[in-house]
């Protein structure tokens, strides 16, 4: 399954899979199985559902109850673990996507150290430095960090940026998000919080 970019799966709020997840988790409470219908949010393609529920199974999240053959017999599952509030990411032949994973590292690390730098984030969290350094520099721009201590120079005689995270920002337990639109997303409320401008863009090209 191709999964759509970030910045499409967001057009209702949150991605097609976070809003199956979120339908999957609902009839768990309820100790309840389901089939692919029961779980699929007006405007998810079937398609997409079905890949995504396949995928689940196969990486043994859910369990098929009752297999389906079509066109009658439809699939029963029962969700086998819960992973918690964020959506799993697996792909249709049920192998973990890895990527994006290293951000729930880095911001549980953030909230353990309050004030740090990317060497030491990227130590704690096990991400590597120049994906925390980029991480942070847009956690920043969006107001979720503070710049405590200019950065400057290279080599044995540079000095790393120091920032603190802004516990006020904290909205919930998922991460923000870097779209590969170079904006900022809070999953936890849905909302756009930083957004690249003309003049952002401009500047980079300068450095």
């Amino acid at each position: 399954m191709a999964r759509e970019p970030i910045h499409l799966e967001l057009a209702g709020g949150k991605s097609q899979r976070q809003r199956i997840w979120e339908l999957i988790r609902e009839h768990f409470l309820r100790d309840a199985q389901f089939n692919q219908k029961d779980v699929t949010p007006g405007g998810v393609p079937n398609d997409t559902a079905n890949d995504y529920l396949r995928g689940l199974a196969r990486a043994g999240i859910l369990k098929v109850v009752r297999a389906g053959h079509a066109p009658r017999v439809i699939t029963i599952y029962r969700l086998n673990q819960d992973l918690g509030a964020e959506a799993p990411r697996v792909n249709r032949r049920g192998e973990i996507v890895t990527q994006g994973n290293g951000n729930e590292a880095i911001w549980s690390a953030m909230q353990a150290l309050g004030s740090f730098t990317a060497r030491v984030l990227a130590k704690m969290s096990g991400a590597k430095e120049n994906t925390v350094k980029t991480y942070c520099i847009f956690l920043a721009r969006a107001g979720y960090l503070t710049v405590e201590r200019e950065g400057g120079g290279r080599g044995r005689g540079g000095v790393e940026s120091q920032y603190r995270l802004l516990r006020s920002k904290i909205s919930g337990p998922r991460p923000p998000m870097i779209t590969r639109l170079k904006a900022v997303y809070d999953p936890n409320t849905h909302d756009i919080v930083w957004q690249q401008t003309a003049d952002d863009a401009a500047e980079e090209l300068d450095k």
